[in-house]
């Protein structure tokens, strides 16, 4: 399906069409009760298939996909040699040749051609399927139930994958926390299954998806923060994205190291500040001083100002400091919904 088709199609639904993006307007109540239809252009996946594939994923990103069950899903990421954090995702395990990431459109290219440097001596191939597969995501309470009712499948458990078909093309499920659940359609049925959902949900911005990721501490790295942060730094060992029992995987060393010497003197913090541009991601943010203390992580636009995710210094928000952009902008702290003190060792 090409532009002018999700143009005409989406036209009727309050779509503001910009670049290669459909964008909708944030629901006036932002309900939760309501079931809301999202359009996640900015979102792309990279396909993982063949034989060697979990052997060879084993050895390079942070998670366990050997313990991880068939047909659920982990957030991980793939660094560096130095640790430094070249993507982060969520793995789709549909087995153990066969793999889907879901990660920032922007970042999907370079990710897939990250992880193809070391794959020459594996049985598996890597695509940025990001043209060929769209997503579509449904939020609102007892998403995962309202949805196999409208796709005609099992109700997938957090963190679980199921399967359902549009009109004979196989398409994925994937329930993302208890009130998000994200659908990998083909290109040539997105514009099918959006015909069938519509009429039962109400179309929202891509904000909403956001703040929902953002409400629960997960963090997205994209274009402009590759290779800016630690896995530590983004709070990814406290939502299960890194194991420190699986071996060998490149950047582990820096990982490990960092974790069992307590030296990560930076963390993920949830925050929000007053409306406006919304601040781009890699942004640095300062504290009373002139030097920064951090960056921008993620961001989106809600009704109560700017919500956003930062990686910050842990010794200056613990003394007080007032946070701001470089424009004025304060950044007001909020709580994480997960402990982020918690040792994942322990």
């Amino acid at each position: 399906m090409d532009r002018q088709q999700w143009q005409d199609f989406l036209s009727g639904e309050g779509a503001i069409w910009e670049g290669d993006k459909a964008h909708f307007p944030l629901t006036s109540s932002d309900d939760p009760q309501g079931l809301h239809l999202i359009d996640l252009s900015p979102i792309g996946a990279i396909s993982i298939h063949g034989p060697d594939s979990q052997k060879f994923l084993q050895g390079q990103i942070t998670c366990d996909l050997v313990n991880l069950p068939d047909g659920h899903s982990t957030l991980g990421a793939h660094c560096s040699p130095k640790g430094r954090i070249i993507s982060t995702f969520s793995a789709l395990k549909v087995s153990p040749s066969q793999f889907v990431f879901r990660l920032p459109r922007d970042l999907a290219l370079t990710a897939q051609q990250a992880l193809a440097k070391y794959a020459v001596f594996f049985n598996t191939q890597l695509q940025d399927i990001s043209a060929k597969s769209l997503w579509l995501g449904l939020q609102g309470q007892n998403v995962a139930e309202r949805a196999a009712q409208l796709l005609g499948c099992s109700a997938p458990a957090i963190g679980a994958v199921a399967s359902f078909d549009v009109a004979g093309e196989p398409c994925i499920a994937q329930s993302v926390n208890e009130y998000q659940l994200a659908l990998l359609v083909p290109v040539t049925k997105v514009q099918q299954l959006w015909q069938t959902l519509a009429p039962q949900c109400e179309a929202t911005g891509y904000d909403l998806w956001q703040k929902g990721q953002i409400d629960a501490g997960i963090p997205q790295v994209d274009a402009a923060t590759s290779e800016m942060f630690i896995p530590q730094m983004t709070n990814l060992h406290l939502l299960g994205g890194v194991s420190f029992k699986k071996g060998c995987y490149t950047g582990q060393e820096v990982v490990a190291r960092m974790q069992y010497r307590g030296a990560t003197k930076r963390r993920l913090y949830r925050a929000k500040c007053a409306g406006g541009n919304l601040p781009s991601s890699g942004l640095e943010i300062y504290g009373e001083g002139k030097q920064s203390i951090g960056n921008l992580v993620q961001a989106c636009h809600s009704q109560d100002g700017i919500q956003l995710l930062a990686v910050l210094t842990i010794a200056k928000v613990a003394a007080g400091e007032t946070l701001r952009f470089k424009d004025g902008r304060t950044l007001e702290i909020q709580a994480l919904p997960y402990d982020a003190d918690a040792d994942p060792l322990a």
